[in-house]
């Protein structure tokens, strides 16, 4: 009984490291780019879409567990805060939980692995992939760079992040290529315009933290105000994609994100009730879940028949 109980407690600590709503939030952007490069003729075996997906996650983990570590102290300071999915003082690192030699095993193994797996897909999608990690995991999180915690850069660093992740999903399968500078600045804009309400959402927890992100210096109500032209932008941008000799997987999530974005703006201003947005993520997350499933379904059996 002891044993099953310490084993509980230890997958406990580690599923919250992995954080599965924002591995969620990113695995779409890559099953994006691999659906979009199976649907231009791109081929690989089963075993190395696996591998993919395995890299993907060991990055994630890394990416993760890296945001978490650099935050304890914040975490343990500001432990009546609690951030979309968990009291931040519930976090292994604050806790106490995570020793030095699990800490160290735990980036090199999620680290290795995200190395590891993706070279066995192709070195262009290994290149993708780790660069993501760097991107999301330590230029966002590492106190020698903390974009996080910098105006605009928060935001940037998000939709850039996801961006190469798309990249890297599109060379699983063509490596060596990309799929165009317009499907990639859609997405960014759509990132960006996507992650704007969280940036807006955690104002008074970043204030505590002593965070100067683009919500705490530019205030919440402003960067709702900025989802609005980010929105007009993206109309022209998905117009002129549908005019492109692109994958058609492209051109259905511009058809459904364009909208989605527009009524996703709308919806957060009219749900905007001073210093939190009243909304159930659900009603986003769902849609995109579905999507998900349905790119992912689509693009194993096109890349493997």
């Amino acid at each position: 009984m002891e044993i099953k109980t310490r084993l509980e407690a230890h997958l406990h600590k580690y599923w919250i490291l992995f954080r599965m709503k924002t591995m969620f939030i990113y695995i779409f952007p890559t099953t994006l780019g691999f659906a979009s490069a199976a649907a231009m003729g791109g081929k690989a075996p089963g075993h190395k879409i696996a591998l993919m997906y395995l890299g993907f996650l060991c990055g994630s983990f890394f990416s993760s567990s890296l945001n978490f570590y650099a935050d304890v102290e914040s975490d343990r300071l500001h432990n009546d805060m609690y951030k979309g999915d968990l009291h931040m003082s519930d976090q292994p690192f604050a806790t106490g939980e995570m020793g030095k030699l699990e800490t160290v095993l735990l980036f090199a193994l999620s680290g290795a692995g995200c190395v590891l797996f993706s070279l066995l897909v192709n070195v262009w999608y290994a290149a993708f992939m780790v660069g993501s990690v760097v991107i999301l995991g330590i230029l966002y999180s590492h106190p020698w760079f903390r974009f996080k915690a910098k105006p605009v850069l928060d935001i940037a660093t998000n939709a850039l992040g996801a961006v190469i992740l798309l990249v890297a999903g599109w060379n699983a399968l063509k490596p060596a290529t990309w799929p165009g500078f317009w499907p990639l600045f859609f997405g960014f804009l759509f990132s960006s315009t996507l992650y704007i309400p969280s940036v807006a959402n955690d104002v008074p927890f970043d204030k505590a933290a002593g965070f100067r992100t683009s919500g705490v210096v530019f205030g919440a109500e402003a960067m709702l105000k900025a989802m609005i032209p980010m929105c007009v932008l993206l109309i022209p941008v998905a117009t002129y994609n549908f005019t492109l000799p692109i994958a058609w997987t492209f051109k259905l999530f511009f058809a459904l994100a364009l909208p989605g974005a527009i009524v996703f703006t709308a919806g957060m201003h009219l749900l905007w009730r001073p210093p939190h947005i009243r909304f159930n993520a659900g009603l986003l997350v769902y849609p995109i879940a579905a999507l998900l499933v349905f790119y992912f379904v689509y693009a194993v059996n096109a890349a493997i028949a």
